[in-house]
């Protein structure tokens, strides 16, 4: 962006900030926290009776790489709701439920760019002509979500290209978290946004821009948004960043404006009915859109979202803007919910909602660490969601357990029990075939049902087994030292490995540090199954000494057996899985004494032997529980005394039929 009207631009802004109005939080950095290569100022008006959004865009873009730029290339994702045969629809016959044979012509969605110019010295160089779809991914030349812009002269290093476009859309009836139901809005991959010019892994730079798969979300550049949004009197509106000015026209519409720094979206939502409920986390102002029949929810969402902040600000970083907005959409808006923007979330709820059942504290609090993984690190959640999703459902866990209580916090519910953590496992150590293929994998090779289980639970419970195995001391170290090192800087997951061996082995202990590291790795980069078992225990009664005794005729004794009879007992134990890690195995003795034996579980089985006046009872393989990949924790242990067993037995295999029970209606929801 040019100096002189980056310094215009904020002094202007700062003035309407000033002035007494509807600002309430300040969306100024003094330095700037990201590179800023893309910065976007956005004119949209809404006609509510068409469905429709005009828009006039200025794009100020600087080619911060040492490479040409000869064309650009953007996302047009709202063309995905265009027909059955864009690359997100194609394939599948519902979504979210819907069916789309009984979709109207009015209902479906598009984007249509109907100029681009690119500003000169000479005047503007029209680009419109020569702008055409790519499809990089699949070839499908139906879909229409990737935009080529082939430049008039190469953007060279260091320079800034000024861009304006006019364009119109068209917003579909919700499929899946962009568009309208009733009267409801949600504006996400809402406006033409560009991609990601970068070095890719063969060294060549280039443009990373996918097409919009299912199982895909964001990568884009870091910037600066001013938009300015038109809408009819009636709507209440909630966006990203800071509302900065509000203008009534006289025609009934009210312009707004937003503005927000150092981001790599933009999204906004409007509904007529939204009751705006407000607090503040030190300088944070937080700002919740509810649906009446959800306004009694709202202290909880504001007691989970300040947990958050202060949470991830003591364990993490900073979250360093000025505002966080959740959007809680109606009940037929549903489908819009649950998903994450820079500075504003959509989460979903149900009326009445128990207070023991905390689904939607998890659900607002798992958004809301997108702010830190999706938008302030911004690794590419198209190639490596991993990075994100999977980072996030580990810190959810965290906070939700610790705000709730642990093996209580997601469900207490006539005497069942369970956790964030426990159900985050679940997920992943139920699925049909946990060898089904690698977490790192580029989101649209998952299908449907597995990618879940392995970018989220698979990567969050990994990152658990870690956390377990080095403590939590070290595993803060560990990532508040990657988010202050990669923020605002696009890490790929070779970035997060090698931190990760680097915060590993500073420790005395190599040898644990290096099986820890290649633990984590398997994890991600293999398909391989964690899965140890107890399989058998024997107690053998011997003979007390019976027999002649001594060296020598002279000083022989004879001993009758009457002395007390020792056993000869063996522990079985196998590795059913082919991922080998060491493992502690703790013996339990019939008088309550214990013996704890680590076993490097190379061999697919063993038998440990013990001999003694005292029979083993029980035997538990990873008695902490810190391998939580391991897929069948039922299997870890054995006892010969199932009427003395502990009680947390027998809850642990209900709660488990009751954690799938819920995890489909998480699905659900």
């Amino acid at each position: 962006m040019d100096v002189r009207f980056r310094l215009l631009s904020a002094l202007f802004l700062l003035f309407l900030a000033a002035q007494k109005g509807p600002a309430q939080c300040d969306p100024f950095f003094r330095q700037p926290l990201s590179p800023r290569p893309a910065n976007y100022d956005i004119h949209v008006t809404l006609d509510d009776r068409s469905k429709t959004i005009d828009a006039t865009q200025t794009i100020r873009y600087t080619n911060q790489t040492p490479a040409p730029i000869h064309e650009l290339r953007f996302y047009l994702y709202l063309n995905a709701f265009k027909n059955t045969e864009s690359t997100f629809l194609r394939g599948t016959a519902k979504i979210f439920g819907q069916n789309f044979a009984t979709r109207k012509p009015d209902e479906w969605g598009w984007l249509d760019i109907q100029k681009i110019a690119r500003e000169s010295s000479g005047g503007a160089a029209d680009l419109t002509a020569n702008m055409h779809f790519v499809q990089p991914d699949d070839g499908n030349t139906a879909d229409q979500t990737v935009l080529a812009v082939p430049l008039d002269n190469p953007l060279l290093p260091g320079e800034t290209a000024v861009l304006h476009l006019k364009w119109r859309a068209k917003m579909p009836k919700t499929i899946a978290r962009a568009g309208y139901s009733k009267d409801f809005y949600l504006f996400c991959h809402w406006f033409p946004q560009l991609g990601v010019f970068e070095q890719n892994n063969a060294g060549v730079w280039d443009w990373n821009c996918h097409q919009f798969f299912r199982q895909t979300e964001f990568y884009a550049d870091f910037g600066v948004y001013d938009v300015h949004i038109t809408t009819d009197d009636k709507f209440v509106v909630g966006a990203s960043g800071c509302l900065v000015n509000e203008k009534k026209n006289g025609n009934g519409t009210t312009t707004r404006h937003y503005h927000v720094e150092d981001v790599i979206d933009f999204a906004w939502s409007v509904y007529p009915h939204f009751q705006v409920q407000e607090d503040r986390w030190q300088n944070v102002q937080i700002r919740l859109l509810l649906p009446p029949e959800h306004a009694d929810l709202g202290p909880r969402y504001l007691h989970a979202l300040k947990f958050a902040l202060e949470y991830l600000d003591k364990h993490v970083g900073k979250y360093p803007y000025a505002s966080i907005t959740v959007v809680d959409p109606p009940f037929h808006g549903l489908r819009s919910g649950l998903m994450e923007y820079p500075t504003l979330i959509t989460a979903g709820t149900f009326y009445g909602m128990p207070e023991n059942i905390r689904t939607m504290e998890s659900l607002v609090v798992h958004e809301f660490v997108h702010q830190y993984f999706m938008g302030m690190v911004a690794s590419n959640e198209k190639e490596e969601a991993w990075l994100d999703e999977g980072f996030v459902t580990y810190f959810e866990d965290r906070i939700i357990d610790a705000a709730y209580g642990e093996k209580q916090a997601l469900v207490d519910v006539f005497g069942y029990r369970f956790d964030n953590r426990e159900l985050t496992r679940l997920e992943y150590t139920t699925m049909r075939n946990p060898r089904e293929g690698t977490v790192a994998r580029p989101g649209w090779l998952f299908s449907e049902s597995n990618f879940k289980s392995l970018i989220y639970s698979k990567t969050a419970t990994s990152l658990r087994t870690v956390h377990a195995l080095v403590g939590e001391a070290k595993m803060d170290q560990i990532l508040r030292s990657y988010f202050e090192r990669w923020k605002f800087r696009h890490p790929r997951g070779s970035d997060f490995m090698a931190h990760l061996e680097a915060e590993l082995m500073t420790g005395p202990d190599t040898v644990f540090a290096r099986q820890v590291l290649h633990l984590f790795e398997k994890s991600i980069y293999g398909a391989v199954v964690l899965d140890y078992s107890v399989t058998r225990i024997t107690n053998e009664e011997l003979f007390a000494p019976l027999g002649v005794f001594g060296e020598k005729e002279a000083g022989f004794t004879y001993k009758n057996g009457d002395g007390q009879r020792p056993f000869r007992s063996k522990v079985e134990v196998q590795r059913k899985g082919d991922w080998v890690f060491p493992v502690e195995i703790l013996v339990t003795f019939e008088d309550g004494s214990t013996q704890t034996l680590y076993w490097p579980g190379v061999e697919g089985r063993h038998v440990f032997e013990f001999s003694g006046p005292l029979k083993v009872i029980s035997v538990q393989i990873d008695p902490q529980q810190k391998l939580g990949l391991d897929v069948d924790l039922n299997n870890n242990s054995l006892t010969l005394q199932p009427e003395s067993a502990p009680l947390w037995k027998y809850a642990a295999k209900a709660v488990f039929w009751i954690q799938n029970l819920m995890q489909a209606v998480s699905f659900l929801v």
